[in-house]
Formats: C-alpha cells, structure tokens, sequence
C-alpha cells in the first residue's frame, strides 16, 4: 500500500513538472517573434508610414534592454558615439526596409536563433542576413543578442558591442 501511494505520488509531480514547462515555453514561436519585431521595427520607414507598437529596447530581454539603455546614457556629449549605424539594418541608410524572410531556425530550445532576411532599400536586390537570438523574458521571445555575419565568416554581435561600450564607459570615470 504504501509503495502504491508513493507511485501515485510520482505520477502526479511528473505531470505538474511536464505541464508547468509546457506553459513556461512563450506560445509565440521564435520566427513568429522575429517577424513582428522586423515589421514593427520597419513601421516607420513604410509609405504610408506606421506607428511602431513598441519601441526597440521593449523588443529586448531586461538585461540587453537595460544595457542598451546605459549605454545610449554613456553616449551622451561622448567623443565616441554609440550607435554610428542602425543595429538592425547594420547600415546608415535605407528606404522603406522590409521584404522579410525567416531564412531559418536554429540554436538551443532555450535561446532560438531565428536567420532573417531582408531588403534595406524597397526595390533593390540586395538582402541583408541577420540572425535574431531570442531569450525567453516576462513570458515570451524577446532579442537577446542580432548577430551580423561579415566577410571572412565571423559574426559580430550587437549585445557584446553595446557590453563593451558600457564597460569602456565605467573605465574612463
């Protein structure tokens, strides 16, 4: 009898484990999550233009929100400005940015890598790959790092970037 009730027990736990982390997974998908962040980044620059839904930092986790925040603080009356290109487009020009396409997606279950592609210039052939990296944050994706491929195959990284900045921040005071 009291092996039974142990058994029991284990049943019962196993399937509260199971269910609370099917609910702790955000019920939009990382591609889902990349799309709306790249149309709603590129609201803006459309004819007619839209209202964004959210502003960029709120695409964010906490953390990547909160250094990018103090980061754009350092930057003020800074010799050395921040940001001397969009992150997104990785460029200091476009019109009408879009066309996007989820190219693929990849990583670990718990950090999704999500390889977008798009136009920085309506009617251009040209696309520029980006790789969104999503962290789950207050109950769904949220960017957690864009990595930028560059010639030679490596990638550069907005999170380490804007990290770096801040630290180099904290050093010259």
């Amino acid at each position: 009898m009291h092996l039974k009730f142990i058994l029991a027990a284990a049943v019962v736990a196993s399937g509260l484990l199971l269910a609370g982390s099917a609910e702790a997974q955000p019920a939009v998908a990382p591609a889902d999550q990349a799309r709306a962040f790249l149309t709603d980044y590129f609201a803006a620059e459309q004819r007619p233009p839209r209202r964004a839904q959210r502003r960029f930092d709120e695409w964010m986790t906490s953390r990547f929100a909160a250094l990018y925040r103090q980061a754009q603080a350092a930057s003020r009356n800074a010799e050395d400005p921040y940001l001397q290109a969009d992150p997104v487009l990785d460029a200091q020009d476009s019109d009408r940015p879009g066309d996007i396409r989820i190219e693929g997606v990849g990583g670990a279950p718990d950090r999704p890598e999500v390889r977008v592609s798009f136009r920085i210039f309506a009617g251009q052939p040209e696309r520029k790959m980006q790789l969104l990296v999503f962290a789950e944050d207050r109950g769904e994706w949220r960017l957690f790092d864009i990595r930028t491929p560059r010639e030679g195959g490596t990638t550069s990284s907005f999170r380490q970037y804007t990290e770096r900045y801040v630290a180099q921040g904290r050093q010259r005071r």
